[in-house]
């Protein structure tokens, strides 16, 4: 997999799993406690540890990049946030030069 893993959308990372082989390898050390309560956990689960610490390592790191993907407002500052959306102020000089500069420039459309 590629260094920008965590750019791909999660179906393109599912496609990306199912094409790779379990070639990397990751060692944490652990509190004792910790260790029999993810074994007992795995044993439950019906699964080793490693597939079951790298499934449930795997899910925290994809919630973790997932959630910044996302903004939150909420009250006061949503209302402000759609308030400016709604606003629609006429383009003053510095907008009027860079939408020439934009309508200038070479842009591929097949992109």
């Amino acid at each position: 997999m590629t260094s920008t893993a965590f750019l791909l959308t999660p179906e393109m990372l599912v496609n990306e799993l199912a094409r790779e082989s379990r070639s990397e390898r990751m060692e944490q050390r652990v509190k004792p406690s910790m260790k029999q309560a993810i074994e007992f956990a795995a044993a439950l689960a019906g699964t080793d540890t490693s597939e079951f610490v790298s499934t449930a390592a795997f899910q925290a790191a994809m919630d973790r990049i997932e959630s910044t993907r996302r903004t939150r407002i909420d009250g006061d500052d949503a209302a402000r946030f759609f308030s400016a959306l709604d606003r629609n102020p006429e383009p003053n000089a510095a907008m009027r030069e860079l939408m020439a500069a934009y309508d200038r420039s070479p842009i591929d459309d097949a992109a």
